[in-house]
């Protein structure tokens, strides 16, 4: 009877051990990769939630109201539209940044015209969003020059989990819309383009219309160019005219009691341009070259002529 019952207490506790290592393999089994469930299999499909889902946050859409704003007419409303477009909520809130600033004909940014933190970043300005979710952002500014201006900025998804999010690439955004002149234009004229004995450039201009608004007067552009022979250069018109002359309200062409401001363009520096004895050069000047100022007749605002020092 006792070798009975010791045969027993060894097969159960073989049994015992036999478990514990199936336990374990099975413990060590579970961690590997799920097999999807063949297709007509009677096998249960087990519900495990989206285990492979990644959020993807993107700009759906980029409104400006009204959407050819004039100068002086009052606030824009810029209104953005984010969406969740991934298979998995964020882990936590994300941040838009915006700025806006003035570009010419070839998308290039003009100096002085922008509003680089019109949404700085780390706002926290998008909540958590669940797959498909969307946000809308407004966000109201004033712009005080005409012309073509650019609005861009990017998600910023740092406060994300390092590869949480399944495509950063669709993060930036980048949109295009136009400001009208306002009415009651300026009328700038370039006079005339000469050389002084020493080779350096002097122009004389006016202005035949009305006031120029400050926010347009400082930042108003003149360029000059040799053509052929170097790159241009510009110079603020508000530095060649300190005194502010050409921003008071002109005499129209013809009539007397016209004020002039003459230039001599440096020789040097970043900006200078030195002709040299001997030597024929054709020089284009352009005043308001990045158009800020509303102008009544832009074809008096520049001249190519040629000149030998």
């Amino acid at each position: 009877m006792k070798r009975t019952i010791k045969s027993v207490s060894l097969i159960i506790g073989a049994a015992a051990i036999a478990f514990i290592f199936a336990g374990q393999a099975f413990g060590a089994e579970s961690t590997k990769t799920m097999q999807r469930v063949p297709a007509g299999s009677s096998m249960k499909k087990l519900k495990v939630g989206n285990l492979s889902g990644q959020p993807d946050l993107k700009v759906i859409m980029l409104d400006v109201n009204p959407k050819t704003p004039s100068v002086g007419s009052g606030p824009i409303t810029i209104k953005l539209t984010v969406k969740n477009q991934g298979t998995a909520a964020t882990s936590a809130a994300c941040s838009l940044t915006m700025s806006v600033f003035s570009v010419d004909e070839n998308g290039t940014q003009i100096p002085g015209n922008s509003l680089m933190a019109a949404i700085p970043g780390y706002t926290n300005n998008i909540p958590i969003l669940g797959p498909g979710q969307k946000h809308v952002i407004t966000k109201y500014i004033n712009l005080h020059h005409p012309g073509r201006n650019q609005i861009e900025g990017v998600i910023n998804t740092e406060s994300l989990k390092p590869g949480e999010e399944s495509n950063n690439q669709n993060n930036y955004y980048k949109h295009y819309f136009t400001m009208k002149p306002k009415a009651a234009p300026a009328d700038l004229v370039l006079h005339y383009i000469r050389v002084t004995p020493d080779g350096r450039i002097k122009i004389k201009m006016s202005n035949a219309g009305k006031a120029i608004p400050d926010y347009a007067f400082d930042r108003a552009w003149v360029k000059a160019t040799v053509i052929g022979s170097s790159p241009h250069r510009q110079i603020l018109l508000k530095d060649m005219d300190p005194k502010g002359v050409l921003k008071k309200p002109g005499v129209p062409s013809g009539a007397s009691g016209k004020k002039y401001v003459t230039f001599i363009w440096p020789d040097s520096g970043p900006q200078g341009i030195k002709l040299t004895s001997g030597y024929s050069y054709s020089v284009e000047v352009i005043l308001d070259c990045f158009p800020r100022i509303i102008d009544a007749d832009r074809s008096n605002n520049a001249k190519t002529v040629t000149l030998s020092p």
